[in-house]
């Protein structure tokens, strides 16, 4: 059998810059990150698309130790639909409420129809509303002051399983603490409005 030279060339093309292309998101993956001109050292950086969201988050949720700290666009629970993705998230919190951790949520009034507010309020979990003067689009989930995950995905059926997402997984306290400064100028600048 006589291979095309032009089918050859192609195929060798193709894996060479497959080798390169994976070469430089190895790279980009393991570079430094320098936030506001602060080098961080040693960041785990981890892209995630689509529906690799929910068991990323999922994960961290069962993780945690100390604290949960989430700001979401949409916080959604389905009563019929106990078994869905976003309500197994759901459980995720009120159990590590229940194991201790601090947990505390901002959510936009948007999310208040279908939501998930007055059952986490009932199990304990501190969670607030946005101010009705501003909306709060910023997607953020940050586990014990370490990792932080953050990106376009909702807590909803449609942002954990329909839709097309990005976000990245960051593992590092460094990091964490440029996010955390910012959840609680979000949370103190709310309880000083209540």
């Amino acid at each position: 059998m006589k291979l095309d030279r032009n089918l050859v060339a192609g195929l060798l093309f193709g894996v060479l810059l497959g080798i390169i292309l994976s070469s430089a998101v190895a790279y980009l993956a393991d570079m430094r990150v320098c936030p506001q001109r602060n080098c961080v050292n040693e960041a785990r950086i981890m892209p995630i698309f689509n529906n690799g969201f929910f068991p990323v988050v999922h994960r961290a949720l069962q993780n945690a130790n100390r604290s949960i700290h989430i700001i979401a666009f949409e916080l959604k629970y389905y009563a019929r639909y106990p078994e869905s993705k976003t309500n197994i998230l759901v459980e995720d919190i009120i159990e590590a409420r229940r194991r201790g951790v601090d947990v505390r949520i901002i959510v936009d009034q948007y999310s208040k129809e279908n939501n998930a507010f007055g059952l986490l309020r009932d199990e304990g979990v501190d969670i607030v509303y946005d101010s009705e003067s501003v909306t709060t689009h910023a997607k953020t989930v940050i586990v014990d002051s370490r990792v932080v995950i953050l990106g376009s995905t909702n807590f909803s059926y449609y942002g954990l399983e329909k839709n097309n997402e990005v976000d990245v997984f960051i593992d590092s306290g460094e990091i964490a603490v440029f996010y955390e400064a910012y959840f609680m100028e979000i949370w103190d600048w709310l309880h000083e409005e209540m």
